[in-house]
Formats: structure tokens, C-alpha cells, sequence
């Protein structure tokens, strides 16, 4: 068996037989020219282009690439994560592939005599791929913060595996691009959570060798080159994991583009240093990129940003919400400050009254203030995908005092109301409550994390209620 690693988040396996492609992002750029391979990725060989499975691990464009899916073999027999809604299987069908597979929840499926794989779902859109390749078992974790009982079930079908994969830096805006009246809204989450995450993934699944994954990017716009100075890189990474102890049986191998381990010859790493020079690195990939860059910005001008069609967009989102979240989560507005709009440049989303108007003055009840350039935010209206804008990086947000839960609901919302998850009648289907019958585990984790002390939601709730109250003189 052999596994390369191809770039940021994407895997090629071959086995004796069939390949695996996971996760193909072959070139170029994601989420408006704002992520680009960092260590560049070398041309993919023919056969990658053409493998007999493919599997795609969430709907994200580092991962859903659409330019790289448009180059493969389109007899590609494509593997996807069944979900409550099936956006994935749609939308692969369109792009002309005929044979796409939606994998259930936590079942092990033989693709051939020398292939198992199984599918872990764990959010809204992120998932675990359990790899048994002639007998040598891949745990591809990804962007998925799969913990708990629900991490067990992996273990219970493939055992420890020899190689656990995952992602170690920022993949939202939060907190590197957000200001807050207040400092402390910023630190629910830190550098350090990320790296906290791969260890405690390590030390649960006891892989052979864990490899920092699938953050193997670099900002390269202007409007987000600075989100490189914090990010997590995997040399950061294996420092922590060895003042941590390590894990015991585990190596920490640090996978650049084109590496890979074969299971007679072991590994096969280039050697090159990425990282004791990355600025300068960076500085000269984001030079070589700035004519496309440039082309995109020009692109972005010439569209236009109505306020007509913003309405109708979150006034649709708003009406999709159910009640309970609108009066638990939202007691005050979110706004969009537009300034190309002139003087009504402040455009408000009111979840009271589940209205969006506009105006000239900021309102005094917000939580949180969005800027997102017109022409992104124009496109991703157009797609479907503003959730992606936080993502991407291409936005600057304002916190009020305490703004974080509003904030945070805003986004997870957004990205279940455009992902098809809302309004909840198209929820109320046989496919969902299967898809929650099977995943009973993480909703009892889930409801386990509202509740317990130290928890994320208490953790966020402590933090708002500190905000409330008021200090004495």
C-alpha cells in the first residue's frame, strides 16, 4: 500500500488493487483567490486525475474543489457522506459524474477485496474516513472535530490505524479577523486550541505515525496576508507534541506535497524546509499569484451589490429560522456595513422582527458590525455561500460588548440555512431522521456539551454573562 500526500487536504491511496483519491484540490486558489497551497502543490501524474474511487470528505471548496473536479475522470465512481440533506450527491451528478455512492453513518463498506473504507459524520459537514488498505488502516480526520463516544466507533471497526491525518490551524475568521470592544471576546479560542486538538486526537486514536494535515495553506490576497503570521504550522505542531510527552507508540512525521509512505520502503520525504523561512516563502508565492489576484479584484468592481437582492436573501434566512434559537441566541442585531451604499451604508438584520432594513446611522443595538467587500459579498448572495466569506477571511467584524453568541449564531445558521437544513420542514424527511437515528451518539455528546462544566456553550455563556454584569467602582 502506498499513501501520498498531494497537498493541503488531499490524499492518493493505492493499493494492490484499486486507488483512492481524497479530497482533491489540485491548484490554483479557494474562496475568492484568499487561500492558495502553501508548500506549493506539484502537477498531479495522469492516473491521479483518473482513480477509481474519489471520496469527499464536506462541501468546503478546499475540499469540494469545483476547477480540480472538472479535470477527473468523470467513471470515477465518487464516494460522499450521506447527510440529512444530499447537496454533495446533487451537485456531483451536475458536474457529469454518474456513479456517486453516499456513504451512511459508521458503516463499513468493502469497495474491493483489498479496500474497506467508512464514513464518520460528525456537525453539519464535516466527517472521518476510516481507510483499511491491504491491511493498513488510515484515519483521515480532517477538518472533523469527531471526540467522545462518537470518536470510539473508528476504533471499535478498524482498531488503532497506522496513520491518523489532520488539520492543525485557523480554517475561519475568528478571531484573527474580528476587533471587540471588549478583549476577552476574543480568546474562546486560540492557537493553542488547535494544537490541543491534534494531541488529544492522537492520544485518542494511537495511530503509528499522526501527520499535521489538511492547514497546508497560505493567504495570499492582500486582504488576508496577515492572517499568516498565526497560523499554526506543523512544525509548531510536533514542538508542542514533544514538550507534551508525545504519545506513546506514536510518531509525529511532518508530510509536505508529493511525500509518501510505501509499506515495504517506508517513507519517501523530499526534505525540503518550508518552514524556517516561511515569510519570505509566502512573500514570493503571493508575488507570483498577484496577476490573478489583480484579475479577481478586477472582477469583484465591475459587480454590483443591490440592496434589493441582499434583502431578499436574509430576509429568506431570517424567515427560515424557528423560533426557539431567535429568542434564546439573538438580543440584538447583526449588521452589514456597506459603504459603496452611500448614506443608508448600514444594512440590519433584525432577528425580533425577522425583518432586514436600512439605514443611515449605526444602529445603537448590535452585536456584531460585518464588513465584506460588495463584490465577494454580491457573489456569495448569488451562490448561496456567504457562510463561506468567514471561511475565506475576506471579511472585518466589529464585536460589541459580549457580541460573540450573537455572532457565532449568526454564522452556524447561515451555513445551515444554505446548506438546506432550514427552514426545519426540509429537515422533517425519513432521509434526516435516519441520518439522526444513526448519529444518536453525537447528539447526546452534543447535548452533554451544553451542560457541562467547561463546555463551549458555558465557556461562550460565561463569557457573555461576565460582559452583563457590572463591576463595582
Amino acid at each position: 500500500m502506498r499513501l501520498t500526500v498531494l497537498g493541503h487536504s488531499t490524499l492518493y491511496v493505492e493499493s494492490g488493487g484499486p486507488t483512492l483519491l481524497v479530497d482533491p484540490w489540485l491548484g490554483g486558489s479557494c474562496y475568492w483567490r484568499s487561500w492558495w497551497h502553501f508548500p506549493p502543490t506539484p502537477p498531479p501524474a495522469p492516473p491521479v486525475l483518473a482513480p477509481d474511487y474519489l471520496y469527499l470528505s464536506h462541501h468546503h471548496f478546499d475540499h469540494f474543489h469545483y476547477p480540480t473536479l472538472r479535470r477527473l475522470d468523470r467513471r470515477t465512481h465518487v464516494l460522499v457522506p450521506k447527510f440529512g440533506v444530499d447537496v454533495m450527491a446533487i451537485e456531483l451528478r451536475a458536474l457529469g459524474f454518474g456513479r456517486v455512492t453516499e456513504l451512511p453513518h459508521g458503516q463499513v463498506v468493502e469497495l474491493e477485496p483489498r479496500l474497506r473504507v467508512a464514513s464518520y459524520q460528525y456537525g453539519s459537514d464535516d466527517t472521518l474516513l476510516g481507510i483499511d488498505a491491504d491491511g493498513e488502516v488510515i484515519f483521515d480526520v480532517n477538518d472533523c472535530k469527531i471526540r467522545g463516544h462518537p470518536g470510539e466507533l473508528p476504533l471499535r471497526h478498524f482498531g488503532s490505524p497506522t496513520f491518523m491525518l489532520k488539520s492543525h490551524s485557523w480554517a475561519q475568521g475568528y478571531p484573527n479577523c474580528y476587533e471587540a470592544d471588549d478583549p476577552a471576546d476574543l480568546q474562546i479560542m486560540s492557537r493553542e486550541s488547535f494544537v490541543e486538538d491534534f494531541i488529544d486526537a492522537v492520544r485518542r486514536f494511537r495511530p503509528r505515525y499522526a501527520v499535521p494535515f489538511a492547514s497546508m495553506v497560505a493567504f495570499l490576497h492582500p486582504e488576508t496576508i496577515h492572517i499568516n503570521d498565526p497560523v499554526v504550522t506543523p512544525v509548531d505542531v510536533r514542538t508542542a507534541f514533544e514538550r507534551a510527552g508525545g504519545a506513546g507508540g506514536t510518531d509525529l512525521v511532518i508530510m509536505a506535497p508529493a511525500d509518501s509512505w510505501d509499506s515495504e520502503r517506508g517513507f519517501e520525504l523530499r526534505g525540503i524546509d518550508w518552514y524556517s523561512d516561511r515569510s519570505r516563502n509566502v512573500a514570493e508565492l503571493a508575488e507570483a499569484v498577484r496577476p490573478a489576484v489583480d484579475e479577481a479584484l478586477a472582477e469583484e468592481a465591475a459587480r454590483t451589490l443591490s440592496y434589493e437582492r441582499f434583502a431578499d436573501y436574509f430576509t429568506s434566512f431570517l424567515r427560515a429560522l424557528p423560533a426557539l434559537p431567535l429568542t434564546l441566541l439573538f438580543r440584538r442585531n447583526v449588521v452589514f456595513d456597506v459603504p459603496e451604499a452611500g448614506r443608508e451604508r448600514y444594512w440590519v438584520l433584525d432577528f425580533r422582527h425577522r425583518a432586514v432594513h436600512r439605514s443611515s446611522r449605526l444602529p445603537e443595538e448590535h452585536a456584531a458590525l460585518i464588513r465584506v467587500p460588495a463584490g465577494v459579498l454580491a457573489d456569495a448572495i448569488d451562490k448561496r455561500i456567504v457562510s463561506f466569506v468567514h471561511i475565506s477571511m475576506r471579511f472585518r467584524v466589529r464585536l460589541r460588548r459580549g457580541g460573540t453568541r450573537e455572532g457565532f449564531a449568526f454564522w452556524g445558521l447561515l451555513e445551515l440555512f444554505e446548506l438546506g437544513y432550514l427552514p426545519l420542514r426540509k429537515s422533517l424527511t425519513v432521509r434526516a431522521a435516519l441520518v439522526l437515528w444513526a448519529r444518536r451518539a453525537e447528539l447526546l455528546e452534543m447535548a452533554g456539551n451544553l451542560t457541562r462544566r467547561g463546555g463551549f456553550a458555558q465557556r461562550l455563556k460565561g463569557s457573555y454573562a461576565a460582559r452583563e454584569t457590572p463591576t463595582a467602582s
